[in-house]
């Protein structure tokens, strides 16, 4: 990611396809999916006040964030990426800790929205495999069919691959789906879940992304999430350039927020207490 986008994804079935490309603007609908057209370049955001390099509290993992030391904006060691259909902002009107979280907005005006903030500070990380915690208050999920991501893991993959996403997000009926997808090799696969997208509350979402096993797992406010959890192949793709298979990269950035890929009503997220490390985290208590 982190400049303009390359070759976008498959647009997605609304009966069974997963979405477009976090790098592109979607494709139209189909059976399976036409593949997308490359999208216009995501636009950094102002970095905002420089604030600390995460949470002043005592942190148990690689790295902890509470967004109270930023004004306008995440700063540094964040990176704001949107594109002009998204904002993002430091915010007080819902927070889990302190006084603050970031929040994430889009109009659903076009067919791609971009909202989110990178991190590219842990990495590499040991063994190519971390764990991760955030706290999220999503006022409404997307409408039917729109396929959005809060969470994504990138970079460089073997094989031919030039850049491979490994994402949790959603789609049909506001569920929840693990999502792969892959620029040089195109894949753009999915596996639903039965569990909604948590709706006006703040909810725990904890992940593994796990690159030697292509294995990625999900907890929901402390529960695992069985069936997203994905080791080496999902429920199908758009695109069959890897066999089908999730060839998972050597991770080098997190993005956290808001992404989607189809026209959809304008969406609000909030994000706090976030927190990586190489053992499983837990939520705050």
């Amino acid at each position: 990611m982190g400049g303009a986008p390359s070759g976008g994804g498959a647009g997605g079935s609304a009966l069974s396809g997963a979405g477009g490309s976090a790098n592109g603007a979607a494709g139209s609908a189909g059976a399976s999916g036409s593949a997308g057209a490359s999208g216009s370049a995501g636009v950094s955001g102002a970095a905002g006040s420089a604030g600390a390099a995460g949470s002043s509290s005592a942190c148990a993992g690689l790295f902890c964030e509470d967004f109270e030391s930023y004004s306008a904006a995440p700063g540094l060691p964040w990176t704001v990426k949107k594109n002009a259909e998204g904002n993002v902002v430091i915010d007080g009107a819902q927070h889990q800790s302190g006084s603050k979280a970031v929040k994430f907005t889009t109009t659903g005006a076009m067919p791609y929205q971009q909202a989110y903030i990178s991190l590219t500070k842990i990495f590499p990380v040991m063994n190519n495999a971390f764990y991760g915690r955030m706290m999220i208050y999503t006022t409404k999920a997307p409408n039917d069919g729109v396929h959005w991501t809060n969470i994504q893991g990138e970079g460089a993959a073997t094989m031919g691959i030039t850049r491979a996403d490994v994402r949790y997000g959603g789609q049909h009926q506001q569920g929840l789906m693990a999502n792969y997808d892959s620029a040089g090799l195109k894949s753009d696969c999915w596996q639903h879940s039965q569990t909604k997208m948590p709706e006006g509350k703040w909810a725990c979402m904890e992940w593994y992304f796990e690159g030697a096993s292509n294995t990625q797992k999900f907890w929901l406010d402390g529960k695992a999430i069985d069936d997203l959890t994905v080791v080496g192949q999902g429920s199908g793709c758009i695109a069959h350039d890897t066999g089908d298979k999730w060839i998972f990269p050597t991770f080098s950035t997190l993005y956290l927020g808001f992404e989607s890929y189809q026209q959809d009503d304008a969406r609000e997220v909030w994000i706090d207490d976030v927190a990586l490390g190489t053992t499983k985290l837990g939520c705050p208590q």
